[in-house]
């Protein structure tokens, strides 16, 4: 019976964490897109930051509101420090009880690298892998510098022997 179907809502606290500045802030309340919301590790989209996480129980229950327009209240006397009383009821936010939940998502910055390209054969040998030579050549430095350690271990230096200290105590 399709009359009879129902969606389930259920909420969500999403926290952002990672590398975000000032202009993920100025994001707030816009439109985002969550891609894989039934699976394990889904991925937030915000404008042009992409956040990737996991869903989270909650320590306790997370209670949600809204903001509200507040009402205009209307005082038949006049204070000295109206100016004043005027500030902080712009400031004041009225907030009205929206929803709660359990779940939370917590989110990372995610960074997109290009994937590799592949090569045609006979480029492949002109031009090596980056990431490849970048490692291989982190390998060689890391084994040119334990060469040394090494062979001073296995064999003594005759020009220059290490001075010892031997302590007799016969």
């Amino acid at each position: 019976m399709a009359g009879d179907e129902e969606d389930d809502e259920m909420y969500v606290v999403v926290e952002l964490s990672g590398v975000i500045d000032a202009k993920v802030l100025d994001l707030a309340g816009k439109r985002c897109s969550i891609l894989g919301v039934d699976t394990p590790e889904p991925v937030l989209k915000l404008g042009s930051y992409l956040f990737t996480g996991e869903y989270r129980d909650a320590t306790g229950t997370c209670v949600l509101f809204e903001e509200t327009e507040p009402a205009a209240e209307s005082s038949s006397t006049e204070s000295r420090n109206t100016s004043c009383r005027e500030k902080r009821q712009k400031l004041a936010k009225e907030l009205r009880y929206f929803g709660k939940t359990e779940k939370r998502l917590h989110m990372s910055t995610s960074f997109l690298q290009e994937k590799a390209k592949t090569a045609e054969p006979g480029r492949e040998a002109a031009e090596p892998d980056r990431e490849n030579s970048f490692a291989e050549s982190q390998e060689e430095a890391i084994g040119e510098a334990a060469e040394p350690v090494q062979e001073t271990d296995k064999t003594p230096n005759q020009e220059n022997p290490p001075t010892e200290m031997v302590v007799d105590d016969s």
